[in-house]
């Protein structure tokens, strides 16, 4: 790509698309945000309105628009008072857009909380975020993480208990550190559709209380009972399920940037979402004859049986039903040590920390290896359902 100089009049958009580089002479601002300079990185594309004339320099893909892209509905939204804002709608409608422009538009000190898992934006990927900020970003992306909550998976479908517990922490932390004139941005997953998806977004309504829903598009029946405010969406481009998937790499291999190798104790750091090394050792004589595999060990625990064996071992639901008998179990878990390495873990400390790869687990010496960029004290290491490859490209992992 060479670099392209143009001149443009005042109230002109450029609708740059990455992968893409511009430098601005003159005024000009991306959902509210004053820039001069930017990059912009593949499969997004930003609006960039220009206040005053400008002589332009763009290395990249774009389009002349005469006025502003912004919707009409966001410019009265911003003259409201609402202090409290749920925003809602589906997929790539602009919710994370419009949660930028409120950022950068609405006075006060804003507290943004992002519950999309699937493609986070002040967290990583399979964790909520919480950032806060007076304005000036041209993404909800460029917010630093204050706190967060790891839910180890990229969907909430099936996990709802566990990403409402991840709404309620964040919201608690927002109520502690909340100041008058402070505004709470609460940006949301785009699974909007059906029984479970209208439970889980109530659920989440009700722990966050909103003074108003703001929604791209009709609102549902579900939304009758509660204060909405409609809004446009802002959409230049869906993203296919293989360009989400890209951009989480993308992610995944910048919160991963300067990692090293940890040994965490397990006697010491706390394991969640796992009952691994939380049962008693069991002998393997009996397991080792009716399974005829070879057993690295196990473990039982008030409901689980863990049974870590080496090698690939078929599992049946004969098998699983027998041992569930024979202990006096609910959930059997038969795994290997190999299916454990390469899995996603969060690190909390006094707040969450961020993201690691599991290396190798030392089940002799009770010790967990992982990659990570956190430097941070650690006291406890979430497990995941998620694998990374040295791509970053995911898979499934199954948690014992």
């Amino acid at each position: 790509m060479t670099w392209e100089e143009i001149r443009e009049e005042a109230n002109t958009t450029l609708l740059v698309e990455g992968e893409a580089e511009i430098e601005v002479d003159g005024r000009a601002e991306v959902f509210g945000c004053p820039v001069r300079k930017l990059s912009i990185k593949q499969g997004k594309t930003l609006p960039i309105y220009l206040v005053e004339d400008s002589v332009v320099r763009i290395k990249g893909k774009y389009i002349p628009i005469k006025g502003s892209t912004i919707p009409k509905s966001w410019e009265k939204l911003v003259e409201e008072d609402y202090r409290r804002i749920f925003l809602f709608g589906e997929s790539d409608s602009g919710k994370s857009s419009l949660a930028t422009y409120l950022v950068n538009k609405m006075d006060g000190r804003k507290w943004v909380v992002d519950f999309d898992i699937g493609q986070a934006d002040i967290a990583h990927p399979a964790a909520m975020g919480l950032g806060v900020n007076d304005g000036g970003v041209i993404s909800i992306s460029h917010i630093e993480m204050f706190d967060g909550f790891f839910v180890g998976s990229i969907s909430p479908t099936g996990r709802e208990t566990r990403c409402l517990r991840g709404v309620a922490k964040l919201m608690d932390i927002v109520e502690r550190n909340l100041k008058d004139g402070d505004r709470v941005i609460v940006d949301t997953t785009g699974w909007v559709r059906g029984k479970r998806a209208r439970d889980y977004k109530l659920a989440k309504i009700e722990l966050v209380k909103p003074d108003v829903i703001v929604c791209f598009g009709k609102p549902p029946y579900y939304l009758s009972d509660y204060n909405v405010f409609e809004v446009e969406s802002f959409v230049l481009r869906k993203r296919s399920r293989e360009l989400r998937s890209s951009i989480r790499s993308e992610i995944y291999s910048k919160w991963l940037e300067g990692s090293e190798l940890r040994s965490f104790s397990v006697d010491v750091v706390k394991l969640g979402n796992t009952t691994l090394f939380k049962g008693e050792p069991v002998d393997t004589s009996f397991i080792q004859e009716i399974m005829d595999s070879n057993i690295v060990f196990v473990e039982k625990g008030f409901d689980f049986l863990n049974v870590c064996v080496d090698g690939e071992f078929e599992v049946s639901f004969e098998l699983i039903r027998a041992l569930r008998e024979v202990y006096g179990v609910e959930d059997v878990n038969i795994f290997t040590l190999q299916q454990l390495e390469g899995m996603l873990v969060g690190l909390y400390g006094e707040r969450y920390l961020g993201m690691g790869i599991v290396k190798n687990v030392d089940i002799e010496g009770r010790r967990l290896e992982v990659l990570t960029p956190v430097k941070d004290n650690v006291t406890a290491v979430e497990f995941s359902e998620i694998k990374l490859d040295e791509n970053m490209k995911e898979s499934l992992s199954r948690i014992p």
